[in-house]
């Protein structure tokens, strides 16, 4: 059978689930306290790119897991924690304002309506959305995904990932991530790539594979991705990321001229509005923060749009945080981009270990895990 835009938005099934009984709500709920650590954890061996791959070779892919990160823990003073985790290389100076800004407030009187949670620094708010999300759960009995609406999917799909890749070590991924139980590869590509003949290969070998390419934009225009989107529209299981840049004039045209489905990465509700209006994308790459990927994702829902949750190839805590946010969602369908399982360690004792590239979304209430301190200690640097 030939894949196609219309197999695609045919093959993202949906699970409702009810959430569990909330306990009764303390009166208050003061941080007393807050732990943070600055980590780098490398990625596996071999996990990102083929060394050798020639001038194309993207070389951010090559280093990008040397950038720190701060894990974040909040203590309240009924003793339950919370935590969080930041993006690559956030500034320390910027996660101390909000450390000072939420020693010794009441978890809960935030206000969750409003951006960054009130927090002085947005960039490193996420982070402290999910401690706090997680520390409130944890006391109240409840998992993230109900407080963010509900868990509306008992297990969120995830993808097996690696970066440009030689033929021989593109075939060596693909046979690895079905071996694990993946159903779906994302790889990197970029223009002067050979991807028409790395796809046929893959194809060849291993037919049932689902794959995502993508191209970060590495086609400045549409004519000059055009024929490489001819070259490829031969009906094999694939999606293809952010191609071009997003004029979406050019985005209407691609999806007119060739039948692959097209995923256009953006968290701006406007932009993807006008996507859905101008007949632009065919799914979804979001982000943003918890309450925020679940607002957006209900704007692709309206639309009958089937999304994923992007990342930055993170660590476990999170991961499990994008995992309750996809979960409380009835569009994020497609395979995730929650990878910590390609890191040395996910700091979280290895709970984010994906079963037939699946996560179960975790039943104990919070994001459900816990931090391995002692991996956390390995990893730490000053």
């Amino acid at each position: 059978m030939r894949f196609d835009r219309r197999t695609f938005l045919q093959s993202a099934p949906l699970a409702l689930l009810t959430a569990p009984a909330a306990a009764a709500p303390p009166k208050s709920l003061r941080i007393s306290r807050i732990e943070t650590w600055k980590v780098i954890v490398p990625m596996r061996p071999g996990t990102t790119v083929s060394l050798d791959f020639g001038p194309s070779l993207d070389i951010r892919l090559r280093d990008f897991d040397k950038v720190p990160k701060f894990i974040i823990r909040l203590t309240g003073e009924n003793g339950v924690t919370g935590l969080g985790e930041t993006g690559r290389g956030e500034r320390a100076a910027a996660l101390d304002s909000n450390v000072r800004y939420l020693t010794g407030k009441d978890a809960l009187q935030l206000d969750l309506g409003r951006s960054h949670l009130g927090l002085p620094d947005g960039s490193t708010a996420d982070a402290f959305e999910m401690a706090v999300y997680d520390l409130m759960g944890k006391t109240l009995g409840l998992r993230v995904c109900d407080m963010l609406g509900g868990c509306r999917q008992k297990q969120v799909a995830v993808t097996y990932w690696t970066g440009q890749r030689t033929e021989p070590d593109l075939l060596a991924v693909c046979r690895r991530a079905q071996e694990q139980g993946y159903h779906h590869l994302k790889f990197k590509g970029r223009k002067g790539d050979p991807i028409a003949k790395l796809l046929a290969l893959v194809n060849k070998h291993h037919p049932d594979l689902e794959l995502t390419v993508d191209f970060n934009q590495s086609f400045h225009d549409l004519a000059s991705f055009l024929p490489i989107a001819k070259a490829l529209d031969q009906g094999y299981h694939l999606v293809i990321e952010d191609p071009i840049p997003p004029n979406l004039d050019w985005w209407a045209q691609m999806r007119q001229r060739t039948a692959i489905p097209y995923a256009l990465t953006t968290s701006n509700p406007a932009t993807m509005n006008q996507a859905i209006k101008a007949n632009a994308a065919d799914v979804f790459n979001l982000g943003g923060d918890m309450r925020h990927f679940v607002r957006v994702c209900a704007v692709a829902e309206s639309a009958g749009i089937p999304v994923w949750h992007g990342s930055g190839v993170e660590l476990g805590i999170r991961d499990m945080s994008f995992v309750h946010a996809a979960a409380a969602t009835a569009s994020c369908t497609i395979p995730s981009d929650t990878l910590s399982f390609l890191r040395e360690s996910d700091l979280i004792g290895g709970a984010f270990a994906p079963r037939n590239g699946m996560i179960t979304v975790p039943d104990k209430p919070g994001l459900g895990i816990e931090l391995d301190e002692a991996a956390v200690k390995r990893f730490q640097v000053a």
